[in-house]
């Protein structure tokens, strides 16, 4: 072998090319390979580098829904029925509209994290009016 870029000896051969010496830029084509469609270059079922090949997930969507219901169960959820009803829709829409799913289920996390800074406030306010309530007290002897 006569280093990068130089030719093997003759009668070598590769041992991971079954074909020979055919490399794919001399118009070697690959048996196996399908057509592409859309006429990109790639072999069929590969695209172009970058693009997500994962199906659409809903575990955003479970967690929206279970933080929601959560809520509504501690009776601190002004508004966590809405967040419970898009958490459910996009849900049911991960696979056919996946980019719905997608907004529905970040619009069910902001009405939770809204529903979070109301409760908070409200506990703030809550506490405030009552040590406010407790320096004012009188007695009457």
């Amino acid at each position: 072998m006569s280093g990068y870029g130089g030719q093997p000896p003759s009668g070598w051969q590769d041992p991971y090319d079954p074909y020979g010496q055919q490399q794919p830029g001399s118009g070697w084509q690959d048996p196996y390979a399908q057509q592409d469609p859309y006429g990109q270059g790639y072999g069929y079922g590969f695209g172009p580098p970058g693009v997500p090949t994962q199906s659409a997930s809903n575990g955003s969507a479970i967690g929206a829904l279970i933080c929601n219901i959560v809520l509504t169960m501690t009776c601190c959820g002004v508004l966590a029925v809405p967040g419970i009803v898009m958490s459910a829709i996009a849900m049911g829409r991960v696979t056919s509209d996946p980019e719905s799913a997608r907004n529905l289920t970040m619009w069910s996390w902001i009405i939770f994290a809204a529903n979070i800074v109301i409760v908070v406030v409200l506990v703030i306010v809550y506490f405030a009016f009552l040590t406010s309530q407790g320096s004012y007290q009188t007695t009457n002897y």
